[in-house]
């Protein structure tokens, strides 16, 4: 038996303008709603950081939140936890990891009810490091996922038949190549199963064996217009029609499938080979060859520091730190996305907290050093408007 788990990632960050989230709502979680409320036999895991979920229910979109409630009541959706505001987990304290995970799952059961119980871990954007698995398994969480491009860099194949396991989290690894080619290419689902179906075949031979597809869930709708009945719904009717293929979650994969001791790379969906040879796991968010990550990071560690001195006596303070450290911020300073605009959304999100957090504790020589280090970070911006640094 070939088995097929689908993991769908929702995420907005908490700076994203409310017309925006109103457009994807219409043109994506609409129409996943209504596929996996489907009788089309659907069974997918979901992602949804509590960060969506609260602009969901704050923009009057609470029909999205019942709709994705009801599939996991029917048994169609699975869900599983995150960082409630998408920060990148090998980069934090593991204080703020463990804060980040209990906010989310809290909050999303407040939204979602009883049907709100993840056995799993989205670490956002996939960064993993072996470190993470210690604290999920304290957490009570059963099993994680990152990529396999990292473990194919340092180990070889990915395996099909058995999960690499860590201080007993099972560490599921999403196939780099088949969710990519789904994300940039736009297939029909009758035709990625029969090439599945061929593939899976010379891959497994005669034993049984699995393959994880994960992608942003906004793929299907927002980024491709139409894909999620192009593939999701074509995808549905046409297993129906295999009975070698089975759609299953992921905890149905950790059910089925010996979990065995074995090391997992610091890894994400985003990295390349290039990246992995010049040990620069997380490209996208902390490069060692980019001047402004290196600047925000030491921003937002300074702002980190402050917060949590003041979150003793301020909630607010906390409050803003939360949001302060969501990715997105460093996304758009990497080399292939850079938008200063988003950067300084960021940063003035950050500024934010420190200055709540220095009229607490009155420490105005820490808001004198996060404006100089604003400073720096504007500076290394200009550098790269102007051609300076690449």
């Amino acid at each position: 038996m070939k088995y097929l788990a689908i993991l769908l990632h929702l995420y907005q960050p908490p700076t994203q303008l409310g017309f925006v989230v109103d457009d994807i709502v219409k043109q994506c979680y609409e129409p996943l709603v209504d596929i996996f409320n489907s009788d089309s036999d659907p069974r997918f895991t979901l992602n949804i950081n509590y960060s969506l979920t609260e602009q969901l229910l704050a923009r009057g979109h609470r029909h999205v939140v019942d709709g994705l409630r009801r599939a996991a009541e029917r048994g169609t959706l699975e869900f599983v936890d995150s960082g409630a505001y998408h920060p990148i987990f090998p980069l934090i304290p593991e204080s703020e990891v463990r804060r980040q995970l209990e906010l989310n799952r809290r909050k999303n059961q407040e939204a979602f009810g009883p049907s709100y119980q993840p056995k799993g871990v989205f670490p956002p954007e996939m960064c993993f490091s072996g470190h993470l698995a210690q604290l999920f398994h304290e957490l009570g969480y059963q099993w994680c996922i990152t990529d396999d491009l990292p473990y194919s860099f340092h180990t070889g194949t990915p395996p099909y038949d058995f999960v690499p396991t860590m201080h007993q989290v099972r560490v599921f690894l999403r196939s780099n190549t088949w969710s990519n080619d789904l994300s940039f290419h736009t297939w029909k689902g009758k035709d990625f199963v029969a090439k599945l179906q061929e593939r899976l075949g010379e891959w497994f031979g005669a034993n049984d064996g699995y393959l994880i597809i994960a992608m942003d869930g906004e793929t299907f709708g927002h980024h491709h217009k139409y894909y999620e009945e192009k593939f999701l719904r074509s995808l549905l009717y046409s297993l129906r029609g295999h009975s070698d293929i089975k759609l299953v979650t992921i905890s149905e994969l950790a059910a089925r499938f010996p979990g065995r001791p074995q090391f997992v790379p610091p890894s994400t969906w985003s990295a390349s080979m290039e990246d992995l040879c010049n040990d620069d796991p997380y490209p996208l968010w902390h490069s060692k060859f980019n001047p402004i990550h290196h600047n925000q990071w030491v921003l937002t560690n300074h702002v980190m520091q402050l917060a949590h001195e003041a979150a003793r006596s301020d909630v607010e303070v906390r409050e803003l730190l939360d949001k302060a450290i969501y990715s997105c911020q460093y996304w758009w300073a990497s080399a292939w996305n850079f938008d200063p605009s988003q950067v300084f959304r960021g940063a003035y999100l950050l500024l934010d907290t420190l200055e709540r957090a220095c009229r607490v504790t009155g420490n105005r020589e820490a808001l004198r050093v996060g404006r100089d280090l604003y400073n720096n970070l504007v500076f290394s911006i200009a550098e790269r408007l102007h051609g300076k640094k690449n």
